[in-house]
């Protein structure tokens, strides 16, 4: 019985270990021991480190810099899963004396580092160029794509907060940009008035991004005016098939005249007159009988929305 018991006891120890090392270990994503024992040369990543650059931002401008490295360390396990975690070193790229030129190397240094633990960034050697900052300003044009507009609305007016913004960067780069957008990834479809935040991207004359620039600022506010493509039309009773023998049609009604359609132009909506209603006379077995949920329609192949889309109609016969 003790026996059993202390089987018992051994296996909920070792499952407890087990979690405790999973929980332990979700602590350390970055870090992995690649050679070595539990004290010499372990060796872990870690990623996404901010690369600090030091330079005269004022006049210069910088191609070909990452704004995170990969780091790796390399040291006794204790110490390099320390500093995986506490992050307290940086990795910095000293410019300072650097002059204007393309394909230059630079190498990224590690500071900060526990003595024991040595760095090295990936990549650890850049090719950079260092050109003469310009600064211009640009137009602002903002664009919405057509897809996110219901049926029956267009754009009326687009305005936007900042109608100019200041572009930094080499002047070869500026020289590229042929427009500069106001883009919204908000993809909920529109049908009313709205605002929303607008980040801002520079094209050039084939609509590629440029990149290697500083928008300042990076967004704005867009303001989104709509306009409705719509009008009344009057709606009228299509009826289908005979009355039971014996029987005459008194009168069919339906429970609105008029309806409002909206089209995807003005061009399709002139062409829609009149919207129709089906009704079946053939099954009619009362002298006063009703019809609901009927959906009403435009004989034109158009695509065609509306607030009434079904209607009741009332139907009234009486003998001959």
């Amino acid at each position: 019985m003790r026996l059993k018991e202390n089987n018992k006891l051994k296996l909920i120890s070792f499952l407890i270990a087990i979690l405790l090392f999973l929980s332990v270990n979700e602590n350390f994503k970055n870090f992995s021991v690649l050679d070595g024992n539990t004290s010499d040369n372990a060796t872990g990543w870690v990623s996404d480190v901010p690369l600090e650059v030091d330079y005269d931002r004022e006049k210069l401008y910088v191609v070909g810099i990452p704004n995170t490295v990969s780091v790796k360390l390399s040291g006794t396990q204790s110490k390099v899963q320390k500093e995986s975690i506490a992050k307290n070193f940086k990795a910095k790229l000293n410019l300072r004396d650097a002059q204007i030129g393309d394909d230059q190397k630079v190498r990224i240094e590690i500071e900060g580092l526990e003595r024991g633990v040595e760095g090295v960034a990936e990549p650890s050697i850049l090719t950079i160029s260092i050109r003469e900052k310009v600064t211009r300003e640009f137009k602002v044009t903002p664009v919405i794509k057509k897809e996110r507009l219901l049926i029956g609305y267009e754009v009326d007016k687009l305005n936007v907060t900042n109608e100019t913004v200041k572009i930094s960067g080499a002047i070869e780069t500026l020289d590229r940009i042929s427009e500069v957008r106001a883009e919204t990834d908000t993809r909920t479809k529109l049908n009313k008035n709205t605002r929303e935040e607008a980040k801002l991207v520079a094209y050039d004359s084939d609509y590629n991004k440029i990149e290697d620039i500083q928008i300042e600022p990076v967004s704005t506010l867009m303001s989104i005016e709509l306009k409705s493509i719509e009008k009344e039309v009057p709606l009228e009773v299509n009826t289908i098939g005979n009355l039971p023998q014996g029987y005459e049609l008194v009168s069919v009604t339906a429970d609105v005249s008029k309806v409002t359609i909206r089209a995807e132009d003005e061009a399709s909506l002139a062409k829609v007159s009149e919207m129709f209603v089906d009704v079946d006379l053939s099954d009619v077995k009362e002298e006063t009988e009703e019809r609901s949920n009927l959906k009403i329609y435009p004989k034109e192949n158009i695509r065609i929305a509306t607030d009434t889309p079904i209607v009741k109609v009332t139907i009234k016969i009486r003998k001959k």
